[in-house]
C-alpha cells in the first residue's frame, strides 16, 4: 500500500491529530503494490476522512492515474497539488490549500475471520519512502518499529483470536501512520 499524504503548509492536519481537536481531516491519495513495494496498473484514488466529535465521514474519488504513473511523480508536481481541489465536487473544502508533504508505504495482509466475519488487516514495515518537507534530515524515514493490526467494521470488543496476543503487547490505540513517520523523518522519538 502507498499513500501520499497531503497537508497545508503549517501542517494544520498533523497538528489536528497531535491536539486531537474536535474537527480533524485526512487527505491522502492512495494506490496498492506487491509485497515488494511495486506499484501495481490499478486505480488510485483521493481520499478525504473528516471527523467531528464522533462523526466520521469518508469521501474517496478515483484518480485518472495508475498506482505505477503516481509511483514516478515528484511530490512538488502541480498536478499532485491540484488533485484536492477534486474534493470540493463532493462538498470536502478546506481553509488552506493541502499540497503533497509524504509518501507512506507498508505492507498489508488481509484475514476475515470464518466464525465471525471479522475483516483484520495487518500493516508492517511501515515506512516514509520520499517527502516533500522543507526540512534538514533524511530524505526517507526507518521502517517504524511496530506492526498495526486494525479491525475493520464495528467491532465493540477485541476479537477472541487476537486475545493470545494481549500478552505480547498488543493494546487497542488509535496509531497514526502519517504522525509516526512524521516523528521519525524528524528524528523525533517515537
Amino acid at each position: 500500500m502507498h499513500s501520499i499524504y497531503f497537508d497545508t503548509l503549517d501542517l494544520q492536519f498533523l497538528m489536528e491529530k497531535i491536539d486531537s481537536t474536535y474537527l480533524k481531516a485526512k487527505v491522502r491519495l492512495r494506490w496498492y503494490g506487491d509485497w515488494d513495494f511495486r506499484p501495481d496498473d490499478g486505480p488510485a484514488f483521493l481520499e478525504a476522512k473528516i471527523k467531528e466529535g464522533g462523526l466520521q465521514r469518508k469521501v474517496r474519488i478515483p484518480v485518472p492515474r495508475s498506482g505505477s504513473e503516481l509511483a514516478l511523480i515528484s511530490l512538488s508536481d502541480a498536478e499532485l497539488a491540484a488533485l484536492p481541489a477534486l474534493l470540493h465536487t463532493r462538498g470536502v473544502g478546506f481553509s488552506a490549500s493541502p499540497r503533497p508533504v509524504f509518501v507512506v508505504s507498508y505492507r498489508r495482509s488481509r484475514f476475515v475471520d470464518p466464525r465471525t466475519g471479522a475483516r483484520i488487516a495487518l500493516d508492517q514495515d511501515i515506512h516514509a519512502p520520499r517527502h516533500a518537507l522543507s526540512c534538514p534530515g533524511a530524505t526517507c524515514s526507518r521502517t517504524l518499529p511496530w506492526a498495526v493490526i486494525e479491525t475493520k467494521g464495528s467491532l465493540a470488543v477485541l476479537p477472541p483470536f487476537l486475545a493470545p496476543l494481549v500478552p505480547m503487547g498488543l493494546r487497542p490505540d488509535a496509531f497514526s501512520k502519517y504522525l509516526h513517520c512524521y516523528l521519525s523523518l524528524m528524528q523525533q522519538p517515537l
